[in-house]
């Protein structure tokens, strides 16, 4: 089979490796040789570092989308309206298509799912979600007896090395961020990881596969982890809990409640324990319970892991019916009505808090009143929450979720 890579950077090239190393289970698998015909790139010149063979190497897209000779396309370039509009044409061909761009199908999915299915092609898109990590195909497959009822999890290495190495290391924001940039793992501009944007995009995906529903991903409500102190961290951890940046939805029958906030997490939930770069799914199904998917969400040979199981799914399951995953109906977002404890420190002495929870009815703890008061609520409905935010004369400045209290 003739296969087309789009893009040959740092997944590209770990694509063609890792078809390298593993060739001959590869072929065992799907039972014959993959050849990489066409390798499309901005820059024909470029030095890749990596063996091509006998591949054409071409800057015109359009010699690919009139060539007969290609089966299935591996896209690892990016971008968004362009990207989407040569992918639908490699479909509307019935062409297979492998993605790992979560920034456009976050936001294209479902229209160029349509065209998949019209044409009686393939759209995967595993490694746009978690990198190495197989999420979409334990949720289609492994879970797919179950009605899922809740996902979250941790979908970003950047913004979770940023996170560990304050709680670790008692490293301030901007310290931690400098790091992560020399490392690789932060981007020079990090604005979308590290204002919650690339976790918006996953959790948008991964809601649409665990309960079948289209998510419009502007009615997502984000918040990232630029305002985030040292000083609540430290206060977490003295109250036995972490602060991670989280990607969460729950799905009652009725409606969803979907959001990215920075939450508090219990030093014994399975996220807690996920740190650095690392990335981790947490999903609940009304059969199987709790389960959590752990491992690399970015990097070249991990990302092209699952960039080469969709390709060698794919190739496995041709001529075989297969039933649409595609969701016909929109989730209803909402917010949510489960009631949670809050993590809130504000900027006014002890006394004063305390009398104001009262008259609030609201039961809490102390954590911490050295300079502000710092406390963790009870469970309170998103009603009373709102009233507390609303107020401006005991000065919140900080307040987090708490998972699971």
């Amino acid at each position: 089979m003739n296969l087309a890579i789009l893009g040959m950077g740092t997944v590209g090239c770990g694509v063609m490796e890792v078809l390298s190393m593993n060739r001959e289970k590869i072929t065992g698998l799907i039972g014959e040789e993959i050849t990489v015909s066409h390798v499309f790139v901005s820059n024909v010149d470029k030095e890749r570092g990596v063996d091509l063979g006998e591949a054409i190497v071409t800057d015109d897209i359009d010699s690919l989308l009139n060539s007969d000779e290609i089966d299935a396309v591996i896209e690892v370039m990016g971008g968004m309206e362009t990207t989407r509009d040569v992918l639908r044409k490699f479909l509307e061909k019935g062409i297979h298509v492998i993605s790992a761009n979560k920034d456009m199908l976050a936001k294209y999915i479902d229209e160029l799912a349509l065209v998949a299915e019209n044409n009686g092609a393939s759209l995967l898109y595993e490694a746009s979600i978690a990198g190495g990590i197989p999420i979409v195909n334990a949720i289609e497959h492994g879970l797919n007896a179950n009605r899922i009822h809740k996902v979250m999890g941790i979908l970003n290495g950047t913004t979770n090395y940023i996170l560990s190495k304050m709680t670790k290391d008692g490293w301030d924001y901007a310290r931690a961020l400098d790091e992560a940039k020399e490392k690789g793992y932060a981007e020079a501009d990090p604005t979308n990881d590290v204002d919650g944007i690339d976790a918006k995009r996953k959790i948008v995906l991964l809601s649409r596969l665990a309960y079948g529903l289209k998510v419009d991903i502007d009615e997502v409500p984000v918040a990232g982890i630029r305002d985030v102190s040292l000083k609540d961290i430290e206060n977490a951890m003295t109250a036995g809990f972490k602060l991670k940046l989280v990607g969460k939805s729950e799905f009652d029958g009725a409606g969803m409640s979907i959001e990215v906030a920075p939450v508090l997490l219990p030093d014994d939930h399975q996220l807690s324990s996920v740190e650095y770069e690392k990335n981790a799914v947490y999903v609940m199904g009304n059969a199987v319970g709790e389960t959590m998917f752990y491992g690399p969400g970015a990097g070249g040979p991990e990302t092209a892991s699952a960039v080469v199981s969709d390709l060698i799914n794919c190739m496995r399951n041709r001529g075989v019916a297969q039933r649409s995953a595609r969701p016909e109906q929109s989730a209803h977002i909402k917010v949510s009505n489960v009631e949670s404890g809050y993590y809130i420190r504000f900027g006014s002495d002890q006394e004063s808090v305390s009398e104001y929870l009262a008259e609030k009815n609201v039961d809490y703890r102390l954590i911490d009143a050295t300079d502000d008061t710092t406390v963790i609520t009870g469970p309170i409905g998103q009603e009373q929450l709102e009233r507390l935010k609303n107020d401006a004369q005991h000065g919140i400045r900080a307040l987090y979720q708490v998972e699971g209290n």
